[in-house]
């Protein structure tokens, strides 16, 4: 099974920097969901199922 990112470098560190800010706060943007919610939408987001990012 081949995957391919379909977002651009630069897209993935923002998000990745906005997870690691609210890790450290230990605080959420999204407080009705669950981890695993987040970790779904962050990888279908990657893979370009969805279009919107999961920091905005």
């Amino acid at each position: 099974m081949t995957i391919s990112v379909r977002v651009t470098e630069q897209e993935l560190n923002e998000v990745l920097e906005w997870a690691q800010e609210h890790g450290e706060e230990m605080t959420t943007d999204h407080p009705d969901g669950t981890y695993e919610e987040g970790v779904s939408d962050g990888i279908r987001w990657v893979l370009g199922y969805i279009q919107s990012r999961p920091d905005q």
